[in-house]
């Protein structure tokens, strides 16, 4: 399921709720991003000779950073990339899917280079409303001699980070076993707890969705392709509180957040 921006996945999330603590968690909830828990996988990416090479995406690739699009594999949300030098501190990434744009990406690192700014635009979901998000990352690799200032190892932090509405909260009903959710961006699903899979209406890689019963809480487990691409562990603390552990199955990453309900 597509619950993020690429390159602002963790700290952009949605949530569900399992039916019998539907007295609690019923209601509209929001991310808290003061409270996350991102992983401690740093993207690594260089820019150098004319060439963009990620070696953590999943899977890595490289193509060349010239600002015209280029067919990239592997992808579930896209399928082609390009990648421009703006300045000596700055980088536009831009998606696309099947010839059209989903997303412009500004990166620019500091002038002292320590820090990375990453601004995203985009609106590929459900409502067709454009958001604009931005993060901070951290250095924690040096860039390689002759490598663009952006190049280098990273890692994403909380601090500075500004995530648009619409892409932290999420519309949660229950009745019985059934599960509706509705992201701030517009897609949907109604679920059964340890029921089949189901859609997830609007998603533009044709997630599906299957719930799962754990203890006071539940497990979300979404489909792309017939295979698990990520799990979402939610569990109520209260009434106007939920934890939110969520995995990339397909990336090996875990980032963990705290939901209030508005």
């Amino acid at each position: 399921m597509k619950r993020i921006n690429a390159v602002l996945s963790s700290l952009i999330l949605a949530a569900s709720v399992p039916a019998h603590a539907a007295g609690q968690i019923d209601g509209t909830w929001k991310a808290d991003t003061a409270t996350a828990k991102l992983s401690t996988k740093p993207d690594v990416f260089v820019v150098k000779d004319g060439v963009y090479d990620c070696t953590s995406c999943t899977p890595p690739y490289k193509i060349a950073a010239d600002g015209k699009p280029h067919s990239v594999a592997g992808r579930d949300y896209w399928d082609a990339a390009s990648v421009a030098v703006l300045d000596a501190n700055t980088l536009e990434w831009k998606r696309y899917r099947k010839g059209t744009p989903v997303s412009t990406t500004k990166v620019a690192a500091s002038s002292d280079g320590s820090m990375l700014n990453l601004t995203s635009v985009s609106a590929d979901n459900a409502s067709g409303k454009t958001t604009t998000s931005s993060s901070m990352s951290k250095r924690v690799g040096a860039a390689p001699a002759g490598g663009h200032a952006a190049s280098g190892s990273w890692l994403a932090i909380n601090d500075g980070a500004q995530i648009a509405e619409e892409n932290l909260t999420a519309a949660i009903s229950t009745s019985g076993n059934m599960v509706t959710l509705k992201l701030g961006t517009g897609e949907h699903y109604t679920a059964t707890l340890d029921g089949p899979k189901v859609a997830f209406i609007g998603d533009k890689a044709n997630a599906m969705v299957a719930l799962t019963k754990a203890g006071g809480g539940f497990v979300e487990t979404d489909y792309i392709g017939g295979k698990a691409v990520g799990t979402y562990t939610y569990m109520p603390v209260d009434a106007t509180t939920m934890t939110l552990k969520a995995v990339n199955l397909k990336a090996g990453t875990t980032d963990e957040f705290t939901l209030r309900k508005q």
